[in-house]
């Protein structure tokens, strides 16, 4: 069920930050914050997936 979120999660940050990115771009600044928070996460997220990742590699093979 983990292993589930973190891929979805994933998945979603990403969209949500450029979604985010457009409104701060277009003069929304006032999402600035949610933007920072947001881009946070999904960095965090996909090192947590890559890390993921090579460890289900590794006990593969």
């Amino acid at each position: 069920m983990l292993k589930l979120l973190l891929h979805t999660f994933s998945l979603a940050f990403p969209i949500v930050v450029l979604v985010l990115g457009i409104l701060v771009l277009v003069g929304k600044t006032v999402f600035l914050p949610w933007f920072i928070g947001a881009l946070v996460i999904m960095v965090v997220l996909l090192v947590l997936l890559v890390l993921d990742r090579k460890k289900a590699a590794a006990t593969r093979g």
